[in-house]
């Protein structure tokens, strides 16, 4: 595995946190490859740790789905399976769609300005690179988590979160996020204006618009290789 180069571990933070947070972004911004072997004595000297926490870190991973541990054999990150990417969105879909329609009530004045300024930022910039620089999560989805405040959904958001921004990040053609465009924009625009159900629509007819694009792209990619 190519170690990707980075800070030093931050001493703030618990060092197995700080290994799983390093090998996250690694695999979800795509510096770790789908199918990349992952092997503990790179991990450890990349990070400057122990044995101890690099396998706490990728047992954390395993669960979310971003890493594949078979005993004796061999650990990868995971490749992305297209199956597997529909049950994902299909699962994640509805769960969006409660969260903004429960949420849109209660946003603040920084809420929505927060949501407006991530629309805005889409004069500036293509949707391609707004996904690669993450502002699809921390700038729009996220926004609804915060507000929300349910541990629970929170929790569930973060395991599974990650591994749709993976794919994301890695689909085959730009179309993906272009077909979609529409659907975010629209769910903003209706959270500002406070109406709950339609920006719940929105979300849900971006959801679908997802799985037919991401699941499309990679079905096609994995027949030609």
């Amino acid at each position: 595995m190519p170690v990707p180069v980075t800070e030093a571990v931050n001493p703030r933070r618990l060092i197995r946190d700080e290994v799983f947070l390093r090998l996250l972004d690694a695999i979800v911004d795509g510096d770790l490859l789908p199918g990349e072997q992952l092997y503990d004595a790179e991990i450890e000297k990349w990070v400057g740790v122990s044995r101890t926490p690099v396998r706490e870190a990728l047992n954390q991973l395993a669960a979310m789905g971003l890493v594949e541990i078979l005993p004796q054999k061999r650990t990868r990150v995971t490749p992305i399976d297209p199956v597997r990417l529909r049950g994902l969105l299909e699962t994640l879909g509805p769960l969006l769609q409660g969260i903004v329609r429960d949420t849109t009530p209660l946003l603040t004045d920084g809420d929505k300005e927060a949501l407006q300024a991530f629309a805005a930022s889409f004069a500036d910039d293509d949707i391609d690179q707004l996904v690669r620089n993450n502002l699809l999560t921390e700038g729009f989805v996220n926004v609804y988590i915060r507000r929300l405040d349910n541990k629970t959904v929170a929790r569930v958001a973060s395991r599974h979160l990650p591994e749709l921004r993976r794919a994301l990040k890695a689909a085959p053609t730009d179309k993906v996020h272009e077909s979609s465009l529409p659907f975010i924009l629209a769910a903003v625009k209706a959270s500002v204006g406070g109406d709950a159900r339609a920006a719940a629509a929105a979300v849900g007819d971006y959801t679908k618009a997802a799985v037919t694009e991401l699941v499309d792209a990679f079905t096609a990619e994995k027949k030609d290789n």
